[in-house]
């Protein structure tokens, strides 16, 4: 596929070391919530960012600084300047009706933003659940309030909203309502056990996942998931629980660029 050129039209920090991108293109995006699309960098790299908002010609990434080429992108991409992408790649959320409850934790929260607003226009608003490390990390907050039937922030420290995780108040909120589908993306450790909780109340769940992927087609299995030989890029990023239940790498490993597996908690 082709590369994509788009002009930066806003760069927003949104905490430290994240930064939210509006980028506008010469013709509408068609994508799904979910997808993602990787953004090449010329000599420094190329690597794969969630679709936060899609609004035809206009798109948003929330790219988090965490290796050379989102330093890169910190650092020198600026408003008016260019940024190449190609997709959108992959399987997205299957949208479906009734109650719906998402949750998310961290800057895994981007991609849920325009989950969030598709569940609202197209079936009923959604309970939402964001989690942070502290008030100094949380982002989206607004955004997300704009689309969400009801929205509960919690924090590790309590600095903002429920001191807790996110595990602990989706568990609560489960405990006191009936939904229909459970939606999820941020830390594999936290997905693990939100699907468990989830599968064995019989509501369906979506997680979806963040791996290393270099060509984004399928080809190079740097992201598969074993033993099922799922590959993230492709077949995913976005996953029903109960197959993600079957593998042994969800939440527990990631596979290195040469293809080894390490430890999930290893990963930085």
């Amino acid at each position: 596929m082709p590369y994509w050129v788009a002009r930066v039209e806003e760069v927003r920090n949104l905490t430290r070391d994240i930064k939210m991108y509006t980028l506008r293109i010469n013709e509408s995006l068609n994508s799904d919530p979910g997808q993602y699309v990787m953004v090449w960098a010329p000599g420094v790299g190329e690597i794969p960012i969630s679709l936060s908002l899609v609004d035809g010609e206009i798109f948003r990434l929330v790219i988090a600084r965490k290796g050379k080429v989102t330093s890169y992108i910190h650092e020198n991409i600026k408003e008016g300047d260019k940024l190449y992408f190609r997709g959108p790649y992959g399987n997205g959320f299957k949208l479906q009706g009734g109650k719906a409850l998402i949750v998310g934790g961290g800057y895994g929260v981007a991609p849920l933003l325009f989950l969030a607003r598709e569940l609202a226009r197209r079936y009923a608003r959604p309970d939402v659940v964001l989690g942070f490390r502290s008030k100094e990390h949380a982002i989206l907050i607004s955004e997300f309030e704009e689309y969400a039937d009801r929205l509960v922030v919690s924090t590790d420290d309590g600095s903002l909203g429920v001191k807790g995780t996110a595990v602990d108040v989706a568990r609560q909120l489960i405990d006191r309502n009936i939904y229909t589908t459970l939606y999820t993306c941020g830390k594999e450790q936290m997905m693990y056990k939100l699907v468990e909780i989830a599968v064995n109340r019989g509501i369906k769940t979506q997680a979806s996942l963040e791996r290393l992927i270099k060509c984004g087609v399928g080809i190079c299995g740097s992201c598969v998931l074993e033993p099922l030989g799922l590959r993230v890029c492709r077949d995913g990023p976005v996953f029903d629980g109960e197959t993600l239940l079957k593998t042994v790498d969800f939440g527990r490993f990631w596979h290195d660029s040469t293809g080894k597996r390490i430890p999930i908690e290893e990963v930085k």
